[in-house]
This record gives structure tokens, sequence and C-alpha cells, in this order.
């Protein structure tokens, strides 16, 4: 396969300020760089791995019922990580999800200042779910997250 992963998101945003804050004060996303209208983040992982893109105040949020991105996932380094981020999004009035068991990664859902779906996760060691014929058939519920 010629393909290796994904490299980068950008994501278009009406305030750039106000998504710099959710990113990189409540996720913890480093900003590596900058132009007009636009902020890049790095996990160390590459040059960057999100860049965020002012479209103005007045574009309109994501449907739900049209199709594009539906959510993407930051990796998390593990599960008391997972744990603080949950609670500091939470003491920020984020809009949440419930933790989920989703086999193969233990994760929370966070809408970001307008409105795209951040899953944020961490990995489950292989050796958990390789046996379950199709681990991605069905979610848990994950309360550890939220205690």
């Amino acid at each position: 396969m010629c393909i290796r992963g994904i490299n980068h998101i950008t994501l278009k945003v009406r305030d750039l300020e106000a998504s710099d804050r959710f990113y990189r004060e409540i996720l913890g996303l480093e900003q590596v760089g900058e132009r007009s209208g636009m902020r890049f983040y790095s996990t160390g992982a590459h040059h960057h791995d999100l860049a965020l893109l002012q479209v103005g105040k007045d574009a309109l949020p994501p449907a739900a019922e049209q199709t594009g991105l539906a959510h993407f996932c930051l990796n998390v380094v593990d599960e008391a990580a997972l744990c603080l981020l949950y609670r500091k999004c939470r003491d920020a009035d984020i809009i949440l999800s419930e933790g989920v068991n989703h086999l193969v990664m233990h994760a929370f859902y966070a809408l970001d200042p307008d409105g795209h779906l951040v899953e944020l996760g961490v990995d489950m060691p292989p050796e958990t779910w390789i046996d379950i014929r199709n681990p991605y058939a069905k979610d848990l519920p994950y309360p550890d997250v939220s205690d």
C-alpha cells in the first residue's frame, strides 16, 4: 500500500481566537505556525497535525444531514490523561459525550466552538480485542473517564 497514514486535517472555523483557545489551551496542542487567517498545531507526530482556517463569523456550521467530516480523533497518551482532558473540558463547559468503550479504544467526544466533533481516545492493546470477531460492531459505556 502506498498510503501510510493521515498527515494533517484542516478545519474551517468562524472565530480563529475561540478555536485557538479550545485546541491550544484546553486540549493542549502546540501552535507551531501561523499565517493570515490560519494557525497550525502539532502533537509532535508531523510538521503539523491540525490547521485552522478562519472563514468568517457568518459561516454556517456543519450540518448533520450533509456529507463531510463526521468527526476526527486525537490520540491521548494514556487513560489518566484521557480522564484529565475530560475534566478539563467539563470544567470549561465544553459540550461532551459520556465515555465510550469502542473495545479498540476508550474515548469521549467534545464539540469545538464551531460544532466539529472531536474524539479524544486511547488505543487499547490489540490483545484485549483481537479475538473478538468484529470489535467495531458495538460500543459499550466507559464510565471511568468521568470519575
